[in-house]
C-alpha cells in the first residue's frame, strides 16, 4: 500500500497495494450510512486479498472479497465498524477519491449529447474554483503582469483553464477538445503535473492563478471524461504518486512534494480500456502532461 503523507499520522501503512481496484466498488446511502457492495462484474480488477482506496479511505478484502471491519487486519492494521484503516481510532483519510460525478446520464446517448452533458457539469467545476479578482503586481521574474477573473473558457469544442488569458491565450493548465480531426479523438484531456493536497506558498503573480492545479479539479475532469467509475480508478492510480519528495535537481530543486513527475508513471494498463459509456480511451503523457485520450 502507498505510503501516505499525513505529518499526524504515527504508522504508515506499507502492504503491497492492490491495483488498480476501485471500480469493483458502488455506494449506497441507506439511512445517512454509506455502504461499499462488492459487484461481480468488476471481480476482474482485483487480487483477493488486498487493501483498496475509496473515497479518500482505506479497506483490506480477504481472500473471498468481503471487507473486514472492527477487527485488526491479517498484516497488523486496525479498521473500524465501516471497515475504514485507523490508526488511534481515527479513520485515515488521502485526499483522494472525495467526488462523485454522476455520468450515468451518458448512457444511450449520442456522442453531441454526451458532449453537451460534459460541459455541462465541467463549466460549473471550472467556474466554481475561481476567485474572482484582480491583481496586478510584479513577478519573481520583475515582469508586470495583470491577472483577472477570466480564467476559463468554453466554446463549442473547446473546454480550457488559464493562468492570464490576456497573456497567454487558448489552453491553459487544464483543456478538454471534443472532435479533433488532429488527433482523431472524440474528446481530449489535458492535465498539468501539479497534484499535491499541500497547500502551496504563492510568492508571485502567476502561481496564484493555478486554480486548476488543485487536485479535486483533476478528479472531477477525469471522472466527467471518461466515467465514474474508470475515472475513479484512474485518479487513484495517478494520485498515490503525489504529496511524495522527489528529489531532482533540475525538475524539484526545492525537494518539494509539489506533484508528481508524469513521464516517470507507467501507462501500460491504461491503453485500450474502455469508458464508462463504451468508448475506448487511452492515457499517454507530453512532457509532464498527462493527456485522456477518449476515441470516437
Amino acid at each position: 500500500m502507498k505510503k501516505l503523507a499525513v505529518g499526524a499520522v504515527a504508522g504508515v501503512l506499507t502492504a503491497a497495494m492492490c491495483m488498480p481496484g476501485f471500480a469493483a466498488i458502488i455506494s449506497t446511502e441507506q439511512g445517512g450510512v454509506t455502504n461499499y457492495i462488492k459487484t461481480d462484474s468488476y471481480k476482474g480488477y482485483e487480487n483477493f486479498p488486498c487493501w483498496i482506496w475509496y473515497q479518500g479511505y482505506c479497506y483490506y478484502y480477504d481472500q473471498n472479497g468481503n471487507y473486514l471491519t472492527n477487527t485488526t487486519t491479517p498484516d497488523g492494521y486496525t479498521v473500524d465498524e465501516l471497515g475504514r484503516w485507523t490508526v488511534n481510532g481515527n479513520p485515515i483519510h488521502n485526499g483522494a477519491g472525495n467526488y462523485k460525478m454522476n455520468t450515468e446520464d451518458y448512457n444511450g446517448k449520442s456522442d453531441d449529447e454526451i458532449w453537451a452533458l460534459m460541459k455541462e457539469k465541467l463549466i460549473p467545476v471550472y467556474k466554481e474554483a475561481i476567485v474572482g479578482w484582480d491583481y496586478d503586481g510584479p513577478d519573481a521574474n520583475g515582469k508586470h503582469i495583470h491577472i483577472d477573473q477570466y480564467t476559463y473558457g468554453y466554446g463549442d469544442n473547446i473546454i480550457w483553464t488559464d493562468k492570464d488569458m490576456s497573456t497567454y491565450g487558448g489552453y491553459g493548465e487544464t483543456g478538454i477538445e471534443h472532435n479533433s480531426q488532429r488527433l482523431g479523438t472524440f474528446v481530449t484531456a489535458w492535465l498539468a503535473n501539479d497534484w499535491s493536497d499541500l497547500e502551496r506558498r504563492y510568492n508571485n503573480a502567476i502561481s496564484k492563478a493555478v486554480y486548476s492545479q488543485k487536485p479535486d479539479i483533476k478528479e472531477k475532469t477525469i471522472k466527467t471524461v471518461v466515467g465514474d467509475k474508470i475515472g475513479t480508478e484512474l485518479f487513484n492510480y495517478i494520485k498515490q504518486h503525489a504529496d511524495k519528495i522527489i528529489p531532482d535537481a533540475e525538475w524539484n530543486p526545492n525537494s518539494n512534494p509539489d506533484g508528481i513527475k508524469a513521464s516517470k508513471l507507467d501507462f501500460s494498463a491504461w491503453q485500450n480500456r474502455k469508458t464508462d459509456y463504451g468508448k475506448i480511451f487511452s492515457v499517454e503523457v507530453t512532457g509532464e502532461v498527462i493527456n485522456i485520450k477518449v476515441y470516437k
